[in-house]
């Protein structure tokens, strides 16, 4: 386990810088992340998803915390609008912990694999909503932010993917859908953590240094670095050019999701 403190290290600042530069949770990056460390340390493959999307939510309460906390500082979270949200993120959150129980490890790699694929495409295009629709009643934002909830605890994302353009399609600037994804995010983080300690598949293997389908190391080398680089990502995000950046990253995802798919369906 000594060897890999360096990785989770370098895991902890890149996870944190894109956290806080996008507004994401860096589940997307993270998940097939700790997919790898989970199986290169022989966790039964039956666990595998879920501790990487439970592990994955924990070590975002770090990083959504601190990115959500300049956000705020900087005035680019409008509360109004957070507070109708909370329940329904909330709520989807542990239906969509139960839902991939019930559907089982495999179904859930491949849910995984194709999200983060499409996520890639998203992020290099910039696909954006061309028409902006700024009132939206309480239901809309119960069912959306349900529905958001539901889709990040599968898997294992803080959501912001889905909700900075939801936020730009409601009329926010850019800096306000990221700090409100940001805040709803950590929600969304917390609630996965409490999730995924009382509802995993059961495995004959004691997994080490694990509550639940929490990996303990993992989530406090990488959450923990993560914190200061947060800080630094959302301040970037205010002045700096993402073209480069977003196709890096994108490339990065496809990697990842395209190395899960041939490990588990190939």
């Amino acid at each position: 386990m000594i060897e890999l403190i360096l990785p989770l290290i370098i895991l902890g600042i890149f996870s944190g810088l894109l956290s806080g530069f996008f507004g994401i949770g860096s589940g997307i990056i993270l998940v097939p992340a700790y997919i790898f460390l989970f199986e290169y340390l022989g966790f039964p493959p039956e666990i595998i998803p879920f501790m990487a999307t439970g592990s994955s939510g924990a070590t975002m309460v770090f990083a959504l915390s601190s990115g959500a906390y300049v956000h705020n500082k900087n005035k680019n979270v409008e509360l109004n609008i957070i507070k109708l949200m909370i329940p329904g993120i909330i709520l989807g959150t542990i239906l969509g912990r139960f839902a991939s129980i019930e559907i089982g490890y495999e179904n859930v790699n491949l849910l995984i694999s194709v999200f983060l694929i499409a996520v890639a495409f998203q992020l290099a295009l910039n696909f954006e909503p061309k028409k902006i629709k700024e009132k939206s009643s309480a239901f809309e934002k119960t069912i959306g932010s349900s529905s958001i909830g539901f889709l990040a605890s599968i898997v294992g994302i803080g959501g912001g993917i889905i909700m900075v353009p939801y936020f730009k399609y409601r009329g926010s600037s850019m800096h306000k859908a990221i700090g409100n994804s940001s805040t709803l995010g950590w929600f969304i983080a917390l609630t996965m953590t409490i999730s995924a300690y009382f509802i995993y598949p059961e495995t004959d293997q004691k997994i080490p240094y694990a509550l639940g389908s929490l990996h303990l190391p993992a989530i406090l080398i990488v959450g923990l670095t993560s914190i200061y680089f947060a800080r630094i990502g959302a301040n970037l995000s205010s002045k700096s050019q993402d073209k480069t950046l977003r196709y890096a990253f994108a490339i990065l995802v496809i990697i990842g999701a395209v190395r899960i798919f041939f490990k588990n369906f190939l």
